[in-house]
């Protein structure tokens, strides 16, 4: 999965003359506060270097993982395409673009974001690309969603590891509350991660939300550590993308872990997919996480005909249909 090509281009020309070393740096400094989940009271990316570095080496992957997300929202509910979206803790306005690109229609965006410096270089991106109506609104996710209007999708993504966990029930609740539809949450796809999106799960659930994915049901989670349910994408990396990471692949593995939950109910896949397909000559065995509310690898083979058919097809982080 790409990044939309108007997106591409701004970001290539924010970058076209940042020397490497110093991207080198930043892109370090950067993933280090992002793998220890540091909470020191500073902003990942208050400096416009640090914002570059993240265009640089993050967005294609966190891009990656909020479209698959938003895919799997919309493939719950194919019927509804939003048209107001708010979105908390926008960082470069990834979830605009992928929005946008999902959903041509969108009319307007309200986005809040702490740091000034992402704010300029969101708004530089979008300034020449956009259809809907944009605003960026300066505001610390865990205090200053007051007096924000309700929208039909709100969205909180790779935020909640920058939040005191204390926080984070209130920080649900008031984004419930802006939520005049669908909620997405979009966390990385870690053991920690998965436990903040159980924990929104459940919080949501006992306020009448509807899960629509990636869960088939509402029950607990059927996982047990030390294993913990999350999907990847694979995303190329760019020439500056491996020269600012010393990296010699060519493409990297994001794992994610999401929740939609919505105010209206949608009929559930009979399953998902939950881990990588194993397949062989005439089988393929499935991991699946059921309707049931039960989790088992199950074996599909050439007797089982169409069933099979469609398995084959199947892939990490899918849903099977009824």
């Amino acid at each position: 999965m790409e990044l939309p090509i108007p997106l591409r281009q701004g970001v290539e020309r924010l970058l076209e003359k940042v020397p490497l070393p110093t991207l080198k740096l930043a892109a370090k400094t950067l993933s280090d506060r992002y793998r220890a989940e540091l909470r020191d009271g500073r902003l990942h990316m208050a400096e416009e270097i640090a914002v570059k570095a993240y265009l640089a080496t993050r967005l294609p992957a966190t891009y990656a993982a909020v479209r698959a997300s938003l895919d799997a929202l919309s493939e719950a509910r194919p019927d509804h395409a939003p048209k107001t979206l708010l979105d908390v803790g926008a960082g470069p306005g990834t979830v605009l673009w992928a929005a946008l690109d999902l959903w041509p229609d969108l009319e307007q965006a309200v986005l809040i974001e702490a740091s000034a410096a992402v704010r300029r270089v969101g708004a530089a991106l979008a300034a020449e690309a956009m259809t809907a109506r944009v605003a960026w609104l300066a505001g610390d996710v865990s205090l200053d969603l007051a007096d924000l209007k309700p929208a039909e999708l709100v969205t909180c993504a790779y935020v909640l590891d920058e939040i005191v966990p204390a926080s984070l029930p209130t920080l649900i609740d008031r984004l419930w509350h802006l939520t005049n539809d669908t909620l997405l949450v979009v966390e990385p796809g870690t053991p920690a991660g998965w436990q903040r999106i159980l924990a929104v799960r459940r919080q949501l659930i006992e306020a009448g939300a509807h899960v629509l994915a990636p869960c088939p049901h509402k029950s607990p989670c059927p996982l047990a550590p030390p294993d913990w349910c999350h999907f990847s994408r694979r995303v190329a990396r760019s020439r500056l993308h491996r020269l600012a990471k010393d990296a010699d692949v060519p493409w990297e593995d994001e794992k994610f872990i999401y929740v939609a939950a919505s105010r209206h109910s949608a009929a559930p896949p009979q399953a998902r997919v939950i881990a990588p397909p194993k397949s062989g000559s005439g089988k393929v065995l499935l991991k699946l996480c059921e309707k049931d509310g039960s989790a088992d690898e199950k074996l599909f083979t050439k007797r089982d005909g169409d069933v099979f058919k469609a398995a084959r097809r199947l892939d990490w982080g899918d849903a099977l249909p009824e």
